[in-house]
């Protein structure tokens, strides 16, 4: 079967060679997707797997429209009982970029209406439409005149892996955490260390990756599981093969976060993946640190704005730059912001600058060291 994984601008090529590690076929690398073929078996393991897929669709049609009513007309025509029956519940999730469709609202309007008078006129009832908790997730795309519905079989997105039952303030992104784990070229051997942990999203997700412990592993469902094909005994084989290959920890995971409330959600977050125990948290400054941990590869994300606190973040990114400066450590320092303009303030060298995209927020992911006495 074609599918497409979605994913986030900068992390196309991770997936692409995740995919292919797979054994996904005829992987082609999209702007923000993979494109590639598999069995039902390999979807399955795509979405248990899988660290930086977003979504993984499964193509069920395609055409060319010019307006809403074409629309209509060639949706209401699909064979959707083949997928879902009145007794479900559905929703429908829109991406246009196009210049004929300027209101992605009445285009997730008129397909749901085509859905409806479809079910209504062969089964004379109708589907339920249920945004929050799905049966069956119908993604709609787009681009120009060329429509792509797909029917979505990860269900709630994969970033959703299900250890996180506690937020911080700014949480980050899981399949974005683990892009920047995999992008700061970590080896698993040498100490992770995340100074300004929150929530423990980096943490949790190096673990994951050292001991190769499946990204969906605390996952309760995916999408296919409510598909008419859906096969259970061939899902717990996939789990079951895929836990076989988790192996133990060859490198420390150290987690540091000053903020009490910060510290008692990464705590209670990672306690439940496997191997938690190897964690290490600890309440520390950040602006007490002394980066002693010689061969460490420290990656943080400076905190945001907290609700209804007037934080100055360029002077937060001015303060860690000059304490980073100030005691020129040796390790290897990884910075994740969507603050642009405040970087300027870190006044720190740049060894490296990834473009990344978070949703839709532009973001930037440095390689910083300290910035040498006579630098301009």
């Amino acid at each position: 079967m074609k599918c497409i994984a979605k994913t986030y601008h900068g992390l196309e090529q991770l997936l692409a060679e995740e995919i292919a590690e797979l054994k996904g076929e005829k992987i082609k690398v999209r702007t923000g997707s993979v494109a590639f073929e598999t069995d039902q078996e390999g979807l399955y393991r795509m979405n248990y797997n899988l660290r930086y897929a977003a979504n993984i669709l499964v193509p069920i049609a395609s055409n060319k429209i010019q307006n809403l009513n074409q629309l209509f007309a060639f949706v209401i025509k699909i064979k959707w009982d083949q997928y879902m029956n009145v007794e479900k519940s559905y929703a429908v999730t829109t991406h246009v970029d196009s210049e004929i469709f300027p209101e992605a609202n009445k285009v997730e309007g008129k397909v749901k209406d085509a859905i409806r008078d479809h079910f209504q006129k062969h089964y004379g009832s109708k589907p339920i439409d249920d945004n929050e908790y799905p049966d069956i997730r119908i993604d709609i795309t787009i681009d120009r005149e060329w429509l792509d519905i797909s029917l979505d079989s990860s269900g709630m997105s994969l970033f959703r892996r299900g250890y996180r039952k506690t937020k911080s303030h700014a949480p980050l992104n899981e399949v974005l955490a683990a892009g920047l784990i995999a992008l700061s070229g970590w080896d698993k051997k040498s100490t992770l260390i995340d100074p300004m942990c929150g929530s423990g999203t980096i943490l949790a997700e190096a673990m994951m990756m050292m001991c190769n412990i499946p990204a969906g592993y605390c996952r309760m469902r995916f999408g296919f599981q409510d598909w008419y094909d859906f096969d259970k005994k061939l899902l717990k084989k996939v789990k079951e093969e895929s836990n076989e290959k988790i192996t133990d920890p060859t490198a420390d995971i150290i987690g540091r976060e000053i903020d009490p409330d910060e510290y008692d959600a990464s705590r209670v977050n990672i306690q439940r993946i496997p191997m938690s125990a190897h964690i290490r948290l600890e309440s520390k400054d950040f602006f007490k640190t002394k980066f002693r941990d010689e061969n460490a590869t420290y990656i943080f994300n400076p905190p945001f704005n907290k609700p209804n606190e007037n934080q100055n973040i360029g002077a937060i990114y001015e303060k860690i730059g000059k304490h980073i400066n100030r005691i020129k450590p040796s390790n290897d320092l990884w910075l994740f912001s969507s603050n642009l303009e405040a970087n300027d303030d870190l006044g720190l060298t740049v060894k490296q600058s990834i473009d990344l995209v978070n949703v839709s927020i532009p973001c930037k992911f440095y390689n910083l060291t300290y910035h040498e006495e006579g630098e301009s």
